[in-house]
């Protein structure tokens, strides 16, 4: 069995993820469930859903405590699946989705295989914005197989024998790199990880979060989340080079940025976006508050 784990707050984009999930081939001799773990504060998952008819097994699961980590922990411990898929709410699956997750897996003998997540930008958007792309990852997805030391929940299949007792710490449930931890955990006891162009997703962007502020506070945020997990237990010496390296980015990047803005707007933007993450490791570094996911337009 497949079970396809989605964390929601109720959103009414949860209607098209499912939509688009119970639609997607399912490969020969599988099945497939849904496990939403709602974790708004009032119900909101069974009322946005009512009604709806998918011809796949739903189940709700009531957790209620705004705290993303619990939200998943759930989902892991009720799925029923021997293959376990993180989907958001926000997302929609292509038609080979299922097959080209479970494919990569098989084919590469990997226990995590990580696809890509496409945004729909709204209509009107700037053309240096969309050529920028500020909200897509680009982790050379084309290049099939690759393996990887970290990962991220999003649209990504898991094999539940590699897991064991793993779960998501509920610490950064409200701040945001829960899952940066926890696959960072997972590889580290072993887990083979790779990425896949086979399976993939699109991501419906909504107006406030396709803006050019938007885009480099959730930079800053990743830079300032990606410094908390790799300096834990390091000591003064690593600190002080990493220290350094983030100051020596975050100057070369925010000039690059600046000439390049009389040329290429575009491009001028990806190398602020690169200052605004090595800043995010500075103020963490000198212990600046994190902003939580909500602050930052993620709930």
């Amino acid at each position: 069995m497949i079970s396809v784990m989605i964390a929601s707050m109720g959103r009414a984009s949860l209607v098209d993820t499912l939509k688009s999930v119970a639609s997607a081939h399912v490969p020969e001799g599988e099945s497939v469930e849904i496990v939403i773990a709602d974790d708004s504060a009032g119900g909101l998952v069974a009322q946005t859903i009512a009604g709806l008819e998918l011809g796949v097994p739903v189940r709700v699961l009531p957790v209620g405590r705004q705290n993303v980590s619990e939200a998943r922990n759930a989902c892991l411990d009720a799925a029923s699946g021997e293959w376990l898929i993180f989907v958001d709410d926000d997302e929609e699956v292509e038609p080979g989705w299922l097959e080209g997750h479970l494919s990569a897996a098989r084919d590469f003998a990997a226990d995590v295989v990580l696809g890509p997540v496409y945004p729909r930008y709204p209509a009107g958007m700037p053309a240096w914005f969309l050529s920028a792309n500020p909200l897509f990852q680009n982790w050379k997805w084309e290049e099939d197989g690759r393996t990887i030391a970290h990962g991220r929940t999003g649209n990504t299949l898991i094999r539940r024998s590699s897991l064991g007792s793993l779960r998501f710490d509920p610490a950064f449930g409200r701040s945001g790199g829960e899952d940066h931890d926890f696959f960072l955990r997972l590889a580290a006891g072993g887990a083979r990880m790779v990425v896949t162009n086979r399976a993939r997703v699109h991501e419906h962007v909504p107006p406030d979060r396709a803006a050019p502020a938007y885009a480099l506070r959730r930079s800053m945020r990743t830079g300032q989340i990606y410094a908390r997990l790799h300096l834990r237990g390091r000591g003064s010496i690593f600190v002080f080079r990493f220290t350094i390296g983030a100051l020596a980015k975050l100057v070369i990047a925010m000039l690059a940025g600046l000439i390049l803005r009389l040329f290429d707007r575009a491009k001028a933007f990806r190398f602020l976006m690169r200052a605004s993450t090595n800043l995010g490791k500075l103020r963490e570094i000198f212990g600046r508050r994190l902003m939580t996911a909500w602050e930052n337009g993620h709930g």
